[in-house]
C-alpha cells in the first residue's frame, strides 16, 4: 500500500505541539496517528495501515531533521566573521 496524500501540504513546524493518538474508527478497529498542531490548524499522519519498517523509516528521517536543526542552531550561536 502506498502513502497517500490528499492535496498538497505544507506545516511550519515552529513549538509544535506534536502529539500522538490512538483510537478507533467507525468499525471499533484501533487507529493511531501523529499529530503535528493543535485545534485550528494541524495535520495527521496515520500509522495505522503502515508496516513496521515505514514508520522506523519515519523515526530515522526524524532523527537526520533533529540533528540538522541542532546544526543550525549551533552555526547561528557562532561569532560572526568580519
Amino acid at each position: 500500500m502506498n502513502s497517500k496524500l490528499y492535496g498538497p501540504v505544507a506545516v511550519d513546524l515552529n513549538d509544535g505541539p506534536v502529539d500522538i493518538q490512538y483510537g478507533h474508527d467507525l468499525d471499533g478497529k484501533p487507529t493511531a496517528r501523529l499529530v503535528i498542531g493543535d485545534l485550528g490548524q494541524s495535520i495527521a499522519i496515520s500509522v495505522t495501515t503502515a508496516n513496521p519498517d515505514t514508520v522506523a523509516e519515519l523515526e530515522a528521517k526524524v532523527a537526520e531533521l533533529a540533528a540538522w536543526t541542532q546544526r543550525q542552531q549551533e552555526i547561528r550561536s557562532l561569532p560572526e566573521v568580519a
